[in-house]
């Protein structure tokens, strides 16, 4: 009795069940080989918008996460020796835009003024000076601009501090005047 279908039957065991038979789905055929006999790989193209989205991930969020100063020497307790150095700023949403006298519109007048000046911790400038400009109205313009501004404190080390400022304007009649 050694014919591998022949099953002993004992009675203290269960019969074996047989998975019952669904019906057999279709097979797919697989790719055509190419020339060579091996399978077609996908066409590059197929790779191209993967490849996109992972350079611009690299091109966006890399410097993102850079710019959090984040490394291995802020998990080890190494300080790193950066100078976190900004310039004071000008306050555009506070500000606004300095006035062009209207005479010197009508007159056609046009310059080139800058005005020096020291911007405190608080924001405030002090201190300032016409450097260059060469009409009276338009320096006096730029010099009740740059007093009335609102300024961003230069900061070094995390702390706002004092700092000399230099504001250029260019007094330009628009075209259509």
């Amino acid at each position: 009795m050694d014919d591998p279908l022949f099953r002993h039957h004992d009675p203290d065991i269960p019969p074996l069940m047989e998975p019952e038979q669904g019906p057999q789905s279709e097979l797919q055929p697989c790719p055509e080989p190419d020339t060579n006999g091996r399978r077609r790989q996908p066409p590059v193209w197929f790779l191209l918008p993967v490849l996109c989205i992972c350079l611009f991930q690299v091109a966006v969020l890399v410097p993102q996460i850079a710019h959090l100063n984040i490394g291995p020497g802020r998990f080890f307790g190494i300080a790193d020796h950066q100078d976190n150095t900004h310039a004071a700023r000008l306050n555009r949403a506070v500000s606004g835009t300095p006035r062009y006298p209207q005479d010197m519109i009508d007159r056609h007048i046009e310059d080139h003024v800058t005005v020096a000046c020291r911007i405190d911790a608080q924001g405030r400038s002090h201190d300032c000076m016409v450097r260059e400009g060469h009409y009276a109205e338009l320096n006096q313009a730029a010099r009740d601009y740059v007093v009335q501004a609102s300024y961003f404190p230069a900061m070094r080390n995390g702390h706002p501090v004092s700092s000399h400022y230099r504001m250029h304007f260019n007094f330009l009649i628009p075209p259509d005047r």
